[in-house]
């Protein structure tokens, strides 16, 4: 487990999503108030971006959405919320759903270890990212 600063609680902006890169680990950090979720930057579904692609960058409300295949995901737990809801950022009807998902079955983001130094954010990443 390698443990790194991120940044002061101040370095982000409370309500919104950051994507950083962190020793090579592309990551999502999410800020509401005085807590910090950290996951990773990849969609379970097809391990593209969660904040490139053609739907953009989305986060409110402590969720994030993919903007390749609208999955939504909590930012704090990684649960997901709603599993493959459109395509290249344009919604798709509830039937074609199991077609876009090909055959993958609703996955979780991966979460890291959070805590405070201080005012510093300090990550946990566990070998291999």
């Amino acid at each position: 487990m390698a443990r790194h600063t991120l940044g002061r609680l101040e370095d982000f902006a409370d309500g919104t999503a950051t994507g950083v890169d962190v020793d090579g680990t592309s990551m999502v950090v999410w800020r509401s108030g005085d807590e910090v979720c950290v996951v990773r930057n990849r969609c379970p579904h097809l391990g593209l971006s969660l904040t490139k692609g053609p739907g953009g960058l989305h986060a409110e409300g402590g969720e994030i959405v993919c903007p390749w295949h609208s999955s939504r995901f909590d930012l704090c737990s990684g649960e997901n919320r709603d599993w493959v809801a459109g395509f290249a950022g344009r919604s798709i009807p509830r039937w074609s759903r199991s077609m876009v998902a090909m055959g993958r079955k609703p996955s979780p983001l991966t979460t890291y270890p959070v805590s405070r130094d201080g005012d510093a954010i300090v990550v946990d990443i566990p070998a291999g990212g």
